[in-house]
């Protein structure tokens, strides 16, 4: 069965084709969950807090928010160059300095690979 989550791309520095699983915002379910979870907190800790446990839905609420935020932010970060659009449009200075010390950290990587051998490769004129 196919996955209708995942969105292809491609990296926008080594144009490697990716998919990406996650994205930045809840959906229908994840608020439905919210709700489920809310509910089961609230019949659970009714005796103790009383209504009180209802506001448990903007722990749980933001919660989900942030974890949603950084699946995304790990999947949005290209596992070829190293390449993070979401650095890249807040400041392009770490954007580049993030790729280089990715590329420094993994010298097997397919990108210094493709690079190394277009400059082994002579054109003659």
């Amino acid at each position: 069965m196919k996955n209708t989550s995942n969105r292809d791309c491609f990296c926008a520095l080594c144009r490697t084709p990716r998919k990406l699983s996650y994205t930045r915002h809840l959906n229908g379910l994840n608020y439905l969950q919210i709700v489920l979870l809310t509910a089961a907190f609230t019949w659970a800790t009714f005796p103790l807090f009383q209504f009180k446990a209802l506001s448990s839905v903007f722990v749980i609420w933001a919660t989900f928010e942030i974890s949603k935020k950084l699946l995304y932010r790990k999947d949005i970060k290209c596992k070829v160059c190293g390449f993070d659009p979401t650095w890249y449009r807040k400041d392009v200075r770490v954007a580049r300095r993030q790729v280089e010390n990715f590329l420094k950290e993994n010298p097997d990587s397919p990108m210094l690979r493709a690079k190394k051998t277009l400059n082994n490769v002579e054109i003659s004129s």
